[in-house]
């Protein structure tokens, strides 16, 4: 045994990730149907992407049921993070819209601590619009050796799934893969701090 006092591996900079499942497939309906009633009626708001549709920030005003599902999701977001239990938050939400062809290009949400997505329907399954974080640490990917040769692709995708909720830190950089589906996805994003 090599002569060391102390051993240990330290866990320095953990990137927090939360995930959940909505069981309420009524809430989900209706606020899908909403959604795309949305979708026709108003234009899309420009957030920097160049495929989709996505409303403005005023979700939580948009009924009863889409009020009740923001409350749900800030909620949720408060006790994935037990540090920010006991302190008010501001939680912005708007729908996006995807059909075949569209994405969201890698980006981040400025002015916000914490942003997250529920899937207000998947879409079609097998059919692209994966969810991916890129790996914040610079330079995770410069040596490929046996200890990290499965681990260094530096990217992190996510398949969507009717109901799943996914909370991440807003400055992580996220993006969405191209949608194949012939069912639109549906889902409500949001920033909070």
């Amino acid at each position: 045994m090599p002569p060391w006092r102390e051993r240990r591996v330290d866990q320095l900079f953990p990137t927090l990730v939360a995930r959940a499942e909505l069981d309420d497939p009524a809430l989900l309906a209706s606020v899908g149907a909403q959604i795309f009633a949305a979708e026709r009626s108003r234009p899309t708001v420009a957030r920097g992407e160049l495929t989709g549709w996505q409303s403005d920030n005023d979700l939580a005003i948009w009924s009863a049921e889409t009020g009740r599902l923001v409350e749900l999701l800030a909620q949720a977001m408060m006790t994935a993070f037990t540090a920010s239990a006991s302190e008010d938050i501001e939680l912005f939400a708007w729908a996006n819209v995807l059909r075949a062809g569209d994405y969201f290009s890698p980006h981040t949400h400025a002015n916000a601590a914490w942003s997250g997505v529920l899937y207000v329907d998947a879409g079609d399954p097998d059919s692209g619009g994966l969810l991916c974080f890129r790996d914040p640490r610079a330079g995770a990917a410069m040596v490929i050796g046996e200890s990290n040769r499965f681990d260094s692709a530096c990217t992190v995708r996510i398949a969507p799934r009717l109901g799943e909720l996914v909370v991440f830190p807003a400055w992580l950089v996220h993006w969405v893969t191209p949608y194949r589906g012939a069912r639109p996805r549906v889902s409500v994003a949001f920033n909070a701090r």
